[in-house]
């Protein structure tokens, strides 16, 4: 491992400059929860059983129905596109496009009523204070809220995390843990290293569970390649990956098209790197259920960061 200041990490961006013979001049750097100084043993087996309390997200099928619709009625994606909003707000139901449902044929129907949730969530929002010495982090939790918006860019025309949704807060089961808030203050450390003089760090995490059978895979990236609006995110910290093929975390430069990075993140290892304002992108695989490991499905369990710097020097 490459230790880069304090942390020892499994790759950064000088490395991956080194290698690929280019200039990379924001951080990419994959992590593990040893090298931030944790017991990754532990924290894997306490966290884990924790992604069973989450809740379905709902905004999937509503997405996906509403795509199923648009590329049948072609025509109608205007309004389409509007009912999806008030739809993901939750203020009308499919009764408001019942006109084109009865439309589809036996089959059509079939399908339109298979398309069901894959992906459970649930999201927490804190700020980080930085005192006079290293590693001197205040945490303190913040309300969720009603809503959760992400002003995101993303290669597609549009991009549904614009829109207005509401989640579940992440359980105390989690966030109340002193090696989670040792988790926070590590990767409010991260963003120290590469911007100095940063004194507050408003963080939003993320709690996701992606499945996967023989008959569907799991995304959690359908709006491809794209940036979150952070300053800093890390993208994916993997708590648990169970029976699936795929899901490789990718990294792009500016132009959409250029791997920096392609890697399959395993439980324990997670990918810091620089966001909003910077040239990198990045996406990640769906996962396939593995048929050779039981059982009929597979899943992948991530913690996700949002990390925006509200304080300076």
């Amino acid at each position: 491992m490459i230790s880069a200041d304090r942390f020892s990490y499994l790759m950064t961006e000088a490395m991956l400059s080194q290698t690929l013979g280019i200039g990379i001049g924001h951080p990419i750097r994959v992590f593990s929860l040893a090298g931030c100084g944790l017991d990754e043993a532990k924290f894997l087996n306490e966290l884990e059983p924790t992604f069973s309390l989450l809740s379905w997200d709902p905004y999937d099928v509503k997405r996906e129905q509403v795509a199923f619709l648009a590329e049948r009625f072609f025509h109608e994606k205007s309004r389409l596109d509007m009912f999806l909003a008030d739809h993901y707000a939750g203020v009308t139901t499919l009764e408001a496009v019942g006109d084109l449902i009865v439309q589809l044929s036996h089959d059509e129907r079939w399908a339109f009523e298979r398309i069901r949730p894959r992906r459970k969530r649930s999201i927490s929002r804190f700020v980080l204070e930085r005192g006079r010495s290293l590693n001197d982090w205040a945490v303190k939790p913040l309300r969720v809220g009603r809503t959760f918006t992400q002003k995101a860019g993303s290669a597609r025309e549009n991009d549904e995390r614009v829109l207005q949704r509401v989640f579940d807060e992440t359980s105390p089961a989690v966030t109340a843990r002193d090696d989670f808030r040792d988790l926070l203050k590590c990767l409010a450390e991260m963003v120290r290293e590469v911007r100095p003089p940063v004194r507050g760090i408003e963080m939003t995490m993320h709690q996701v569970s992606i499945f996967a059978d023989a008959t569907d895979e799991g995304d959690n990236s359908p709006e491809g390649i794209h940036q979150d609006g952070a300053d800093y995110i890390v993208s994916a910290l993997v708590i648990e990956r169970d029976g699936v093929l795929g899901g490789e975390s990718i990294v792009y430069g500016p132009d959409k098209k250029t791997e920096y990075l392609r890697i399959t993140l395993v439980p324990g290892t997670g990918l810091f790197q620089a966001d909003k304002g910077s040239p990198l992108w990045h996406d990640v695989t769906p996962i396939k259920d593995d048929p050779a490991t039981p059982p009929l499905y597979g899943k992948r369990s991530i913690l996700g960061f949002d990390m925006k710097v509200v304080r300076e020097e």
